[in-house]
């Protein structure tokens, strides 16, 4: 035998009891959590058990924080991760974390022209034709 010892492969995932026991939560808030954050998904195993990376126990942990810790609302620290992200709640659909939208350079606008197109457009709408 030689004098060094080889240190185990790190673990890449942790079971729901192992997280539970790691940060001091009950499974409960953990399950609770991830249907509030849709962030927080754990891979589920062939037999459903919940199987948590090192990114889901960082932000298991950085939930806790939050809640716990600083005493921010659900909706608050939902924000927070967000912003944490650098990106801004989102408008679309099925909950879905949308990129901030690029900004436009501002151009100087023809007012006239746009007062023009809109009275078209809603000249369309009336009458279906323009009228004039």
């Amino acid at each position: 035998m030689s004098g060094t010892t080889e240190s185990p492969d790190p673990k890449v995932w942790w079971s729901l009891q192992e997280v539970c026991e790691k940060t001091g939560l009950e499974p409960h808030v953990l399950r609770f959590w991830e249907t509030e954050f849709p962030q927080l998904r754990p891979r589920k195993g062939s037999n459903g058990t919940r199987q948590y990376r090192e990114k889901e126990l960082s932000l298991v942990e950085r939930i806790r924080a939050l809640l716990l810790d600083e005493k921010l609302t659900l909706q608050a620290a939902r924000k927070r991760l967000v912003e944490d992200r650098g990106r801004v709640d989102p408008i679309g659909q099925l909950g879905l974390l949308l990129p901030e939208p690029e900004t436009a350079p501002v151009q100087d606008l023809d007012k006239d022209a746009i007062v023009r197109d809109l009275r078209e457009v809603l000249d369309l709408l009336r009458f279906g034709r323009r009228s004039w």
